[in-house]
């Protein structure tokens, strides 16, 4: 039997934030984001509470509809509404961490955070902060159709959706007709994250067809017009 998209709710939590745990398990920024690991409980609490109370997140399940597992997860967030009210607000720090550990993590993910601010803080937007797929069932379609879901309520909004992601990964996001963005860059240097070597982070920008065409750059020089 097929797999399919749905809603994820509350009774999903622990699925979903057990696929995005193991799926993520050996990815850099998680010791950035959780460097002395994380409570679970507390975790899966916070998670409700977003769930629950931040108007512009759509959570997301990919369900093997053969055993009825959850297989696949995305975190959504739709930002359709006119209004500087309903546009993104732009982190003021990493507040779930403190002293040093907070420092660290605020020198690599401030500079994210400032360029989404600086691209799209007052734009309407669809944005994909979270998708993950269970080791298990990779290759198996299950992120192509999270993905497509927030690619068909982008094109119905006329909205463009941006993204940032992982090298490795940033292949898969081009195929899906995401247009990966040259003019501006963040670098996380190896001085800041202990890698090797400095890393890029990819940023990526699906516009809609409405845009017949237009690349991110050339609306951004023609002032971002609604109408593109």
């Amino acid at each position: 039997m097929p797999l399919v998209v749905l809603p994820a709710q509350v009774p999903d939590i622990k699925a979903i934030n057990d696929i995005y745990f193991t799926a993520f398990e050996d990815v850099p920024v998680m010791r950035f984001l959780f460097p002395s690991g994380v409570n679970r409980d507390e975790y899966d609490m916070a998670t409700q509470h977003t769930w629950e109370h931040d108007p512009s997140t759509y959570p997301i399940k990919c369900v093997d509809t053969s055993t009825g597992e959850i297989i696949g997860m995305a975190t959504w967030q739709l930002f359709w509404k006119h209004g500087e009210e309903h546009s993104w607000k732009k982190p003021s720090g990493v507040d779930w961490l403190q002293g040093e550990e907070r420092e660290t993590s605020e020198k690599v993910l401030m500079p994210i955070f400032e360029m989404r601010d600086q691209l799209f803080g007052r734009r309407r937007h669809v944005y994909l902060p979270t998708t993950a797929v269970h080791p298990d069932h990779q290759k198996r379609g299950a992120g192509r159709l999270l993905m497509q879901w927030g690619i068909d309520i982008a094109e119905k909004l006329e909205l463009p959706l941006y993204l940032e992601t992982s090298e490795d990964v940033a292949p898969f996001y081009e195929k899906m007709g995401c247009e990966r963005l040259t003019d501006v860059k963040v670098i996380q240097t190896a001085e800041v994250t202990g890698a090797p070597g400095d890393v890029e982070v990819p940023l990526l920008v699906k516009m809609p067809s409405k845009a017949k065409g237009l690349s991110f750059q050339d609306w951004v020089d023609k002032g971002c017009p609604e109408g593109y």
